[in-house]
């Protein structure tokens, strides 16, 4: 049994205070109040260790054996001031958003290492950097995919909306599958702002959309320079934001193919700008 590894009491009531609070960090409002998220399963709770994040909880399924190895982390991280919480099954499937939950969630603390609020960004704060932006992307399943996209392919940089998914949603969380504790990420009120500065220091932002003008991925050479915009799953880059960049660019597909998902998209643009 856990709680006898660790010598803490075994919470038995879904009523337990810490609990409600962890509860309520599937909401992104509390999320933000607080400024933690929770991390679900063995790997995510590895990444979280070995990045830095700062653990605040970890709440152990009591029913649930955890591997010897994962005892001996949860153990150094007990000894850096983490919480550790045992509780019965049924408390945890009240936590977990898994299907097949492994035993172990972890409370961390803003990675604010690595992931910026601002109002906008300037080019000096991604100078020599790998950037990609994105516009308006709504679904975590998509965010998630184009971080562990961005991780796998090189890219250095996010620049996201604020009114993208929420970076620490537990199933952006999930789908990234640790790629937000690798990449930087930079959250903006002002993304055209952004792109103008960008712009203006010299390197080239394309926007993911067609127009008559567009380059064609494949055709037309990209640099690791380039800046490329991506934008909302269903009505693509806002008119203001493609008038900001300095060109557009598309990838050819077969007639009668309406789209790629955004994040397919990506990984295709972001393997370009990594050869």
């Amino acid at each position: 049994m856990n709680n006898l590894i660790f010598g803490v009491d075994l919470i038995k009531s879904k009523s337990n205070a810490t609990i409600s609070e962890i509860s309520k960090l599937s909401n992104k409002k509390y999320r933000a109040q607080k400024k933690q998220f929770i991390c679900d399963g063995i790997k995510l709770f590895c990444e979280a260790v070995e990045f830095g994040a700062t653990i605040k909880y970890i709440v152990l399924d009591n029913s649930v054996e955890i591997p010897n190895e994962i005892i001996n982390k949860v153990k150094k991280c007990a000894e850096k001031g983490a919480k550790i919480l045992c509780v019965e099954g049924y408390i945890f499937e009240k936590l977990t958003t898994e299907n097949a939950p492994q035993g172990i969630i972890t409370v961390c603390e803003f990675f604010e290492k690595k992931h910026t609020f601002s109002i906008t960004v300037k080019n000096k704060e991604v100078v020599g950097k790998t950037v990609f932006v994105l516009e308006s992307v709504r679904d975590p399943g998509n965010i998630g995919t184009i971080c562990r996209n961005a991780v796998a392919l090189g890219i250095d940089t996010l620049i996201i909306s604020s009114d993208c998914v929420d970076i620490y949603s537990p199933k952006v969380v999930r789908a990234s599958m640790g790629a937000i504790f690798k990449l930087e990420i930079f959250i903006v009120e002002d993304l055209r702002d952004t792109i103008l500065d960008i712009k203006a220091s010299g390197r080239r932002v394309l926007a993911a959309a067609l127009d008559n003008k567009a380059m064609v991925l494949g055709k037309d050479s990209l640099s690791r320079d380039d800046v490329v915009v991506l934008g909302n799953e269903g009505h693509g880059i806002s008119p203001e934001l493609i008038d900001a960049c300095s060109r557009t660019i598309f990838i050819p597909m077969r007639e009668n193919t309406e789209s790629l998902n955004v994040a397919m998209a990506s990984a295709i643009l972001m393997w370009e700008i990594s050869k």
